[in-house]
């Protein structure tokens, strides 16, 4: 620990935190079960953990698997891994005591150590050790899976009309507006992917008759999966269990036979057939001597809605003792190194506040210490609340603009004052952020929400602050997706004459390329400028007209990506700003990756001794590209967002900030919250377990798991409150929750004789048996 603190300045001491002395510091061969809080440093002590064995106990890198939940977290294990380790090879170098030991000191090659996500070390484990002549996996992403399901589980077969399938699905979901084709193929790959990660008999399911729609979804998702089979192609979901069930059948000796250390980072995340995988490793590292060591949080246990199970992890030491035969040691880190007092008291009466929800957490768990080193201001828990959302957008706005650019905003508490500014030298607006717990900026109705209007006041201030939410709208109604798209269908397709000649057109991708065409011809005139000496207008009347003016475009196959990237230079919103280059990337993945499952590789074919190739090449791209894209299968994915640029404010759903912190932090708890309204209530006091509930409720009676004990309702209060724990330990130095005032104060209803309402919202502190803890007013943060 001496190398640690003088070159990693890192101080580990029993006195000073026993939870990570002993997480660090246990013998090789004891196994670890880690509750970690927010801000605990669980990072530091898987990376140090794992240098432990390499340089105290001497273990070779190679027999050492550690992994995490997003690839994120896992380049930042692996970064500190590969850091500190090489500067404590240098330390230990330029030291005397060691040089008997320059050679294995040299000879240590971190690279080795297994690294990633379960999906990603799956890929590359079955890369590495498949059977020779055996094709490599190759492995689609979401949003293709998505496109899949469309074409292939929903168009063939007409199954998109089918009346017991819609209705079937629309109750599982309970969406009362009805589904589009997209929203189907959603739902139906939730369901194929619970069927897997819940290890859900699927026969037994089919047949179970309860629903005549059970059958044809059954239909839909075997169709889809044969088509994956066919293709020699994984999805998400299959390559985990392609990975378990080599395990199990010993295709993976060569690996297995030398991992001893498995280590699990965000393990509340896990699902059975991950665990499956968990212990199969486990049992091996166990056998060659090691030990197994697992992290995490009940308490962030918030993707439940993606097969997350958090009772694997609250009961994963009496599981993995019945699996396994280990008693693992309990160790819990519960001081918080990244917030101030006042925010880590907040967030400990929070998760405190519900009495049925300490039922869900692991037992006796200690409470949440704060922790952090050096000066600090204690600023108060902040609140802001208007009477209307355009009112709260505007004074918000008015609040981060003078934070970033106007000498900061003063706020004074028991005669205290604090002044909260960015620091000029070395901070930025990205010093900020804002979660919500959606961040689509327009309702279903077209009225704006709060991330629309902050937009909108922040950009047109006379000192513009830019945001950055790419998710603000979907990737179909974004307008550059839609100029692109219809000058796309319009170079392709002039006069529709393929798309019309597709019978089992949805009427919503109809309806939707309609809009992208009707884009396109307004882009069009209003964009005159040239590129290349033509028009934005010549060169698309060239494609319609079949007059290339372009080398690539006189070839007999034409890569739609090539047209792509020529239509995006009359789009600048697609070079030069950064959402624009997030809508291009989704644009340029779904033509690429589609190619995969495309009959015509997402190229067009010109061949005037087969001219009827090239109606087929179109309709092929049509329904393999614009139809998914065109029904909302595709939208953007999660790791595109993973670097934030560093000059504007992110609006975000609290699900993508998990594992994120941020000096300031907005954590929007009721904008959307006029009236105590039943639509609203699931956001916020829920009446009914809602689709995940409705979801593990109907599977799991054919999975081993069996049907959670824990009413649905009651899973999904545990849901939000967890949701809200996540929000709420983000900051590191101001949390500031806005709404309307309805949300604190509550609401005079209308009528004769109207009497005051409130507003019930585990957000503000709130319980599920109608007591409000935080009170009327809330009167325990400081109001601006």
């Amino acid at each position: 620990m001496a190398a640690v603190q003088s070159s990693l300045d890192r101080t580990i001491t029993p006195d000073g935190n026993q939870g990570q002395y002993e997480a660090i510091e246990s013998a090789l061969d004891r196994s670890l079960f880690i509750v970690a809080g927010p801000g605990s440093g669980k990072t530091m002590v898987m990376a140090l953990r794992v240098l432990k064995l390499i340089y105290v106990d001497k273990i070779d890198s190679s027999t050492i698997l550690a992994t995490t939940f997003t690839k994120k977290a896992a380049a930042e294990l692996r970064s500190r891994i590969l850091g500190w380790g090489d500067r404590l090879r240098e330390a230990f170098i330029e030291n005397p005591a060691y040089t008997d030991q320059l050679e294995a000191l040299q000879s240590i090659d971190f690279n080795q150590i297994v690294t990633g996500t379960i999906d990603s070390i799956s890929e590359n484990i079955l890369q590495e050790y498949r059977e020779p002549g055996s094709p490599a996996p190759v492995i689609i992403e979401d949003f293709i899976a998505n496109a899949m399901m469309v074409r292939y589980g929903l168009l063939r077969g007409h199954r998109y009309q089918n009346e017991d399938l819609k209705q079937y699905l629309k109750n599982l979901s309970g969406n009362t507006r009805g589904l589009n084709t997209g929203g189907m193929a959603g739902i139906l790959l939730e369901i194929r992917d619970r069927i897997c990660h819940d290890q859900v008999d699927i026969d037994a399911f089919c047949e179970s008759g309860e629903d005549p729609g059970i059958e044809v979804a059954c239909e839909a998702i075997r169709a889809y999966m044969r088509e994956l089979e066919e293709r020699l192609l994984y999805d998400y979901s299959q390559l985990e269990q392609e990975f378990y069930q080599k395990l199990l059948d010993g295709g993976l000796t060569e690996f297995t036979d030398k991992i001893r250390f498995v280590l699990v980072d965000e393990y509340q995340d896990t699902n059975l057939l991950q665990e499956h995988i968990y212990f199969e490793l486990a049992c091996h590292a166990l056998q060659n001597g090691g030990s197994v060591t697992v992290v995490g949080d009940d308490d962030q246990s918030i993707y439940r809605f993606r097969g997350a199970t958090v009772d694997l992890f609250t009961h994963f030491p009496a599981r993995i003792q019945e699996a396994l035969g280990v008693q693992p040691a309990t160790i819990t880190l519960s001081k918080n190194y990244r917030s101030t007092h006042t925010i880590v008291d907040c967030v400990e009466h929070y998760v405190a506040c519900d009495e049925n929800f300490q039922q869900a957490r692991v037992a006796e768990k200690p409470a949440i210490q704060h922790a952090r080193i050096g000066t600090q201001e204690n600023i108060p828990i902040l609140g802001m609340f208007r009477e209307d959302i355009d009112t709260l957008a505007e004074d918000l706005s008015a609040f981060l603009r003078d934070v970033v650019d106007n000498g900061g905003v003063e706020i004074t508490q028991n005669v205290t004052t604090y002044t909260l500014r960015i620091d000029a030298d070395h901070g930025s607006s990205a010093d900020i952020c804002v979660l919500c717990s959606s961040p689509q900026e327009v309702k279903a109705n077209g009225d704006p929400r709060l991330p629309y209007l902050l937009r909108h006041y922040l950009h047109t201030s006379p000192n513009p602050i830019d945001v950055f939410n790419p998710r603000g709208q979907q990737l179909k109604d974004i307008p550059e997706v839609q100029a692109l798209c219809g000058l796309m269908l319009e170079c392709i397709d002039p006069g529709c004459l393929v798309q019309n000649g597709i019978r089992n057109l949805p009427n919503d991708a109809q309806d939707t390329f309609s809009t992208w065409r009707e884009a396109a011809h307004t882009y069009i005139q209003q964009h005159t400028e040239k590129h290349g000496e033509i028009t934005l207008e010549e060169f698309v009347q060239g494609w319609q007209t079949r007059t290339p003016r372009k080398a690539f475009e006189q070839k007999r196959e034409v890569p739609l990506l090539d047209l792509v990237y020529r239509l995006v230079t009359w789009i600048p919103a697609m070079q030069d700003d950064v959402e624009g280059l997030v809508y291009l990337e989704v644009i340029t993945r779904t033509v690429t990756q589609s190619a995969v499952f495309t009959s015509f590789g997402s190229e067009i074919i010109f061949d005037a001794n087969a001219p009827d190739l090239e109606g087929k090449s179109i309709k092929d791209a049509i329904r393999g590209i614009f139809i998914p894209l065109a029904t909302g299968a595709i939208d953007i994915n999660e790791d595109l967002l993973e670097t934030i640029p560093n000059n504007r404010i992110p609006i975000m759903s609290i699900h993508q900030a998990k594992g994120l912190e941020y000096p300031l932090v907005i954590v929007d708890v009721g904008s959307d919250f006029k009236t105590d309204h039943h639509t609203q209530a699931f956001k916020r006091y829920p009446k009914e377990g809602g689709k995940t509930c409705r979801m593990e409720d109907e599977l799991r009676a054919f999975s081993p798991l069996l049907v959670p004990q824990r009413p649905g309702v009651d899973r999904a209060f545990d849901d939000l409150i967890r949701q809200y724990f996540v929000a709420f330990s983000r900051p590191q130095d101001v949390l500031l929750l806005v709404g309307l005032n309805s949300v604190k104060d509550g609401y005079l209803t209308r009528g004769r004789r109207p009497n005051r309402k409130f507003i019930p919202n585990v957000a503000t502190g709130w319980d599920r048996n109608d007591t409000w803890h935080w009170g009327q007013g809330l009167p325990n943060i400081v109001h601006l």
